[in-house]
């Protein structure tokens, strides 16, 4: 019985207790995969803000690809929708309805020959380099304009209301995609750059744009009338809006996180390693307690914030957090406009 009792021992000092291995569920996986995958896209924005992984004429390519798109939408909402409901516009889409109203010419070589007279002061006044940034847009709107007034493509509405409205979202629309490709369309914005730079430096391009439009859409009123010329108003507004929704997205791509964590060594650890963001941080003050404490500042997606936030649920859940919606961020780093193409 002694016996027994003792080999009973024996074996109980080598018998070893396997731990069940935790299971790592779906969700785990899937946000581990997101990681990784945000860890690489913000190497390669951070390493190559430029071509980000793309070969150069892969980029280049894809920039053409996008302005001749912009310029397609941009002419079928002149060609298709603004002229067949005798409405107008702002720049040298305005001039050319209002010299076709006085001559009957066709508008597209109206459009043209202004297009080009346009990159001769360019040219002249800026030089070549900047002409580079035009001359695509002014050859392809016209052209394409051409093709659609053959075409006989019209939408005609009995309500110009609605009319001006969609024209305004169709070249909202293309006025995005062209300046996102990096291009100028070659209008009225490249006269404002010659006088700011030749006459006026210490006003902006943009007041400049705004005084000659003002002008344009002064002489449609007299010369086509009150109501188009309000028409135009409308539909230039709309344009603004829908463009910044294309150039910046309708929803908040890049959020700012103010962080005061436990730990915020681990943290920035987790952030610079885990996701590839960059983190800054600067030493606050409780007025209330008088402790120092580190806060660190991270721009990112609104769902690396996300991954920000379940980490520190799971490993600091006493850190205080604030999140605020970014508009747009000139920089390099995934998600960031490239602070070259912003004119």
């Amino acid at each position: 019985m002694q016996d027994n009792k003792n080999k009973t021992d024996k074996k109980s000092k080598h018998t070893v207790r396997l731990s069940k291995p935790q299971k790592i569920s779906n969700l785990d996986k899937k946000l581990a995969r997101e990681e990784a995958a945000a860890k690489q896209a913000n190497y390669i924005a951070a390493h190559d803000p430029e071509l980000k992984g793309k070969t150069r004429l892969q980029a280049r390519a894809t920039e053409i690809s996008l302005a001749l798109v912009a310029a397609l939408i941009g002419s079928a909402a002149t060609v298709c929708i603004m002229l067949p409901n005798g409405l107008t516009f702002g720049g040298i889409t305005g001039i050319a309805r209002i010299i076709q109203s006085y001559t009957s010419w066709n508008y597209s070589l109206i459009y043209y020959a202004l297009s080009m007279v346009i990159m001769v002061i360019v040219w002249i006044n800026l030089g070549f380099k900047e002409v580079r940034k035009i001359i695509l847009m002014s050859i392809a709107y016209p052209t394409f304009m051409l093709l659609l007034e053959l075409s006989k493509v019209q939408y005609v509405s009995d309500d110009k209301f609605l009319a001006a409205v969609f024209c305004g979202v169709v070249m909202g629309v293309s006025n995005g995609l062209t300046f996102k490709a990096g291009f100028s369309s070659g209008g009225t914005d490249s006269l404002a750059k010659v006088i700011k730079y030749k006459s006026m430096p210490h006003l902006g391009i943009n007041d400049i744009t705004f005084v000659i439009n003002t002008i344009i859409v002064a002489l449609s009123a007299i010369i086509l009338g009150l109501n188009i010329a309000l028409y135009a108003v409308l539909t230039i507004y709309v344009s603004m809006r829908i463009g910044e929704a294309v150039m910046f997205g309708l929803s908040t791509k890049i959020v700012e996180l103010e962080i005061i964590p436990g730990d915020p060594e681990a943290l920035t650890k987790y952030i610079m390693e885990e996701l590839g963001r960059g983190v800054s941080s600067v030493e606050i003050t409780g007025e209330y307690t008088g402790d120092k404490r580190k806060q660190l500042k991270i721009l990112c997606s609104p769902r690396e914030s996300f991954l920000i936030k379940r980490h520190l649920a799971k490993n600091d859940p006493k850190s205080f957090v604030a999140v605020y919606g970014v508009n747009s961020v000139w920089g390099v780093g995934r998600g960031f406009s490239d602070i070259r193409s912003m004119e």
